[in-house]
């Protein structure tokens, strides 16, 4: 019994004190730390304006924090601990941020502290930020978030850059290690990063850091990458066996393939092969505009995976856009209809040509043949080079048109967002919304660039990456507008250094942005 009483009679105490303890308060948030010292983690390399900060308290408390300035930005971690690390991104470069560090306990007592957290330079050679046009009000929630290749004498070196609505870089990930382009800022259910560089995989967190990284088996994996379920992922892909009999030679091609692939296993479950659905021997533009048509005649850049395994819409940039089921059966493709044949790495599979959609207008009328060919030019333009496919809510198509080679003629170039509806069933396609023929060189890029719908406000986010042609100095442009009426509210401008490439019109002699995002850092 007695053993018992001491037992009961602690435990009373040792409730009576705790409810003492949190109901009489804490005086600052330093008494409320088992030491004052708060320890600042020096970031890693990876992402040099970032730091964790590491501390105890003496009862559980969850923490927030605020970085003040013009854009502001406050991060809250729900979970109450008494163990803290708390990682701190979103800083302003080159300065000493005075960072406001916010616990609040289980009787609801705000406690403050501002933590000083000194930052460095920007590096010199990363592109200068213009924002000429912003309303806030009619925008997207988020900052903003551009995929940036630096070209070093014939390579290009990656970094990711978010920057906020003043046009400062608040955050940067650098993956210049690689020396070579990496795909593809891809933020996992898990709220990590996730990066491929050819074969290998590779995990950060928001501070740079490893979480993981790895090899995936038999394919070097480009362009394009979707999680598709926690740790199951589409992506575009170069078999290393894959040749193809291109103008009568045979030549070892990439870019046309797309695998899906489970990290789990790390075994690749699925494969799509774009050589037994498309023509291997059509080249219908410049050879200028390539590196090399014959391996590279397709060039897989984007994929849309269909609900319910239905299969994948993907884009090829040197071919057009085609859907695919689960099993690799073609169902159709939307090209200029100019130099199909037939299919297979030997020219001898199945007949493309009737697979081609046929272009009408709104009224279901088919527009004359020389522009179901792609050799002239009407309210209905087909996408040339595109980029960056969307499956919209009502089952459109939404797309960045390059504009490589519209009518197949360089006398007017433009690049642009483009809404196309699919009819399967009749094999038809209509043009029912654009934004950027009337930009013309202002917004005309040959390579890269992006298109993106936007989940709450349904405007349309357009980066073209490499603008060289226009009024302006070689720079990339995001902009914002609203759909479908096609008002800019948001609009920057890049302007691309080129200072470590020789600035010619050369493979990584100059700086360019692969794609452009609306961006939440604390999703």
């Amino acid at each position: 019994m007695r053993a018992t009483y001491n037992f009961l009679t602690g435990l009373i105490l040792v409730i009576i004190f705790s409810t003492f303890s949190c109901k009489s308060g804490y005086k600052s948030f330093d008494d409320l730390l088992v030491s004052t010292e708060i320890l600042q983690i020096s970031p890693s390399p990876r992402v040099p304006m970032g730091a964790m900060l590491s501390f105890l308290t003496k009862d559980p408390v969850t923490i927030s924090y605020t970085i003040p300035g013009e854009t502001p930005l406050q991060r809250t971690f729900p979970r109450a601990d008494t163990r803290h690390e708390i990682p701190i991104v979103g800083l302003y470069p080159d300065v000493v941020n005075q960072v406001v560090i916010r616990a609040t306990t289980a009787t609801g007592q705000s406690l403050e502290k501002v933590i000083p957290v000194k930052t460095g330079p920007i590096p010199d050679f990363f592109p200068e930020v213009d924002v000429v046009q912003l309303d806030r009000a009619a925008m997207e929630p988020g900052l903003h978030l551009v995929e940036t290749l630096i070209a070093v004498n014939g390579k290009f070196t990656y970094y990711d850059i978010l920057f906020d609505d003043q046009g400062v870089i608040r955050w940067y990930l650098d993956l210049s290690e690689f020396q070579e382009i990496v795909y593809s800022p891809l933020r996992l259910h898990n709220g990590n990063w996730f990066f491929v560089h050819w074969q290998q995989y590779l995990e950060l967190d928001d501070l740079g850091r490893e979480i993981d990284k790895g090899v995936i088996p038999g394919y070097g994996v480009n362009h394009e990458i979707v999680e598709v379920r926690p740790n199951v992922f589409i992506l575009g892909a170069t078999r290393s066996d894959t040749k193809v009999y291109n103008q009568g030679r045979e030549v070892s091609s990439r870019f046309d393939h797309i695998i899906e692939w489970d990290r789990n296993s790390n075994k690749v479950t699925w494969e799509w092969d774009m050589r037994d659905l498309q023509d291997v021997d059509r080249q219908v533009f410049p050879p200028d505009y390539g590196q090399d048509f014959a391996a590279d005649w397709f060039h897989v850049n984007s994929i849309v995976p269909l609900p319910q395994d239905a299969g994948l819409i993907v884009s090829g940039r040197n071919q057009g856009i085609l859907r695919v089921d689960r099993k690799n059966n073609l169902q159709w493709i939307l090209a200029p209809h100019k130099g199909w044949d037939k299919a297979g790495f030997d020219g001898n599979g199945l007949d493309t040509k009737k697979y081609l959609l046929e272009a009408v207008d709104a009224n279901g009328r088919a527009y004359p043949e020389n522009v179901q060919e792609g050799t002239a030019l009407d309210d209905f333009v087909w996408p040339t080079g595109q980029h960056s496919v969307h499956l919209l809510d009502n089952g459109d198509i939404l797309v960045f048109d390059n504009g490589l080679s519209p009518g197949f003629q360089t006398k007017e170039r433009f690049s642009r967002a483009v809404e196309y509806r699919v009819d399967a069933v009749n094999k038809q396609v209509e043009q029912v919304w654009s934004f950027g023929r009337e930009e013309g060189l202002n917004l005309f890029t040959p390579v890269t660039s992006s298109v993106y719908p936007m989940d709450k406000t349904h405007n349309i986010l357009i980066t073209a990456g490499n603008v060289r042609l226009g009024e302006l100095p070689p720079h990339a442009r995001m902009l914002e507008i609203t759909y479908p009426d096609k008002k800019v509210v948001f609009e920057a401008n890049l302007y691309l250094k080129d200072a470590k490439g020789t600035k010619a019109a050369e493979w990584a002699q100059f700086d360019l942005v692969y794609r452009g995002h609306r961006f939440d850092l604390f999703q």
